[in-house]
């Protein structure tokens, strides 16, 4: 209102002093003519005073400061804090946000990686760095894409400018995994920025085909016993209603046809029996999850093969710390490593100096693995991608459902079972294998768990 009167007041003067210097030089004039004047500089140094007021609300906006006083002007101080309130609630619900999602990012099983234009990693959740090992992570800070795995992100890194889905194999020292990867690129304060995400999907498949196996072992025992077991009894009934000897048949043909229904009955029998042992193949498994001492299941395991060790000259080597508590089922668990014991056992037989290699401790995922290692000839890789397939046994007198039916019951507890070499595995320290002057053989079954 001020600044509007000294506007009016300015423009009046200047237009009357204007006309009396039309007349003249006057002390009229002159008196005009310094009254406008002196108007023109109250208003100078009114808008001075608005500056100065405007820049001191900004700077108090700015740095949240609510001890600002404008003198004079209720109503721009009743503004500057509800603009102040709103600021703040703003600023405050941003905050919440933003701790909600790094909360939320630190929980996920997923890797999330955000890096730069030029590859540069930005930040990285705790999933990501259970995925990289240390050498990995500081690499990828750097900027450094050194190993097979991270050359191969790199690329894919380097192509994508928009968004990118696929899967690729995931490989460090003694340990396979197939991830999805996904990448969004985005903008963050005008910087490009390319998020990146990286989830394990190999239990998920793992997991779909022990289903598959299920489904497939439950059609096939159901129709096979459908067939076999009216024919036990159709021979089993015959055996009673067959007349004596010498009344249709001859002594010779009726012995004949004796031993043939015997033979039929005797046969639909064990096959009767040998679906049902693989009945338990085709049923999912239900386990009742306990906190369990790991270390003592395993040491059970071996005191049940102590005479078996014995009676071979097995030399068993341990490397397990005190006590390892997880949540499993014992009974189950029992069965497994039992299983797996048996199997290395019969690798070994014609091994003259058979070794025994237990070893449980954290990979570089900080997952606890246990390494079941035995140095018997191993696994040749056409038959080590099949091994796990129900049915498939390359053992004379084996029925091929144990190593199947044991990445079921691991499957469960969510744990998995993998076969690799021996030499790839981390029983042995590093400094043994680079010392060693070639590969030996061996096999290696090893139980991750997933938790």
């Amino acid at each position: 209102m001020r600044l509007l009167v000294l506007l009016s007041s300015f423009g009046v003067l200047l237009l009357c002093a204007a006309n009396v210097w039309l007349n003249g030089p006057s002390a009229l004039a002159i008196l005009l003519t310094l009254t406008t004047a002196l108007i023109a500089w109250q208003i100078w140094q009114h808008s001075q005073l608005q500056q100065r007021q405007t820049t001191l609300v900004l700077k108090a906006l700015a740095n949240q400061d609510t001890s600002l006083t404008i003198r004079g002007q209720p109503r721009l101080q009743s503004l500057l804090a509800e603009v102040q309130q709103q600021l703040s609630e703003s600023r405050r619900q941003a905050e919440a946000k933003a701790q909600y999602l790094q909360t939320l990012l630190s929980q996920l099983d997923i890797a999330v990686l955000e890096f730069t234009d030029s590859g540069e990693l930005l930040q990285a959740n705790p999933a990501a760095q259970r995925l990289l090992s240390v050498v990995q992570f500081k690499q990828l800070q750097q900027g450094q894409f050194e190993p097979a795995n991270l050359q191969q992100l790199a690329i894919i890194l380097q192509q994508t400018n928009t968004h990118y889905q696929g899967q690729f194999q995931w490989q460090q020292l003694g340990y396979t995994d197939r991830l999805a990867l996904s990448i969004v690129c985005t903008r963050i304060a005008g910087q490009v920025r390319k998020l990146v995400t990286l989830q394990s999907i190999d239990q998920a498949l793992l997991q779909q085909e022990v289903q598959a196996y299920q489904q497939m072992t439950q059609v096939l025992t159901h129709e096979i016993a459908n067939s076999v077991t009216p024919m036990a009894s159709l021979a089993q009934s015959c055996q009673h209603i067959l007349p004596a000897a010498d009344t249709v048949l001859n002594q010779e043909q009726h012995t004949d046809l004796t031993d043939a229904l015997a033979t039929i009955l005797r046969r639909g029998q064990h096959l009767t029996e040998f679906i049902l042992s693989f009945n338990q193949l085709s049923q999912p498994v239900q386990p009742r999850l306990l906190q369990i001492d790991l270390v003592e299941v395993i040491k059970n395991c071996l005191a049940l093969q102590r005479e078996a060790f014995q009676q071979q000259s097995i030399e068993v080597q341990l490397m397990m710390p005190p006590q390892v508590k997880l949540w499993l089922d014992e009974a189950l668990i029992e069965q497994v490593i039992i299983n797996l014991l048996q199997n290395a056992l019969d690798a070994m037989y014609d091994v003259v100096q058979k070794q025994l290699t237990i070893n449980l401790q954290h990979n570089i995922q900080q997952l606890w693995q246990l390494d079941i290692v035995d140095n018997g000839p191993g696994i040749s890789e056409q038959v080590a991608q099949q091994i796990f397939i129900p049915f498939f046994t390359t053992k004379q007198t084996g029925s091929g459902i144990g190593l199947s039916l044991s990445r079921a019951l691991l499957q469960a507890q969510d744990a998995q079972l993998q076969y690799l070499p021996s030499y790839l595995s981390n029983s042995m320290s590093s400094n043994t294998i680079k010392n060693k002057p070639s590969i030996t053989p061996g096999s290696c079954f090893r139980i991750v768990f997933k938790q």
